[in-house]
């Protein structure tokens, strides 16, 4: 069993590889979210906030 903060970074690099125009590793990625459900809903924390993140980054004033 993993450790929740551990899974929780493992949810995070997985959506920052996700997020990569050039990410092609979707069977791995397929195989790990149906590993566990608790991937899935880590997986999704994540992706929710690396798009909150992004969208943070995009609306903060230029210098």
């Amino acid at each position: 069993m993993t450790h929740r903060s551990e899974l929780t970074e493992i949810a995070r690099r997985w959506a920052v590889r996700v997020a990569d125009p050039a990410f092609d590793d979707w069977d791995a990625l397929t195989e790990w979210l149906e590993a566990d459900p608790a991937n899935l809903a880590a997986y999704e924390a994540a992706a929710e906030g690396e798009a909150w993140a992004d969208r943070a980054l995009r609306a903060a004033p230029k210098k």
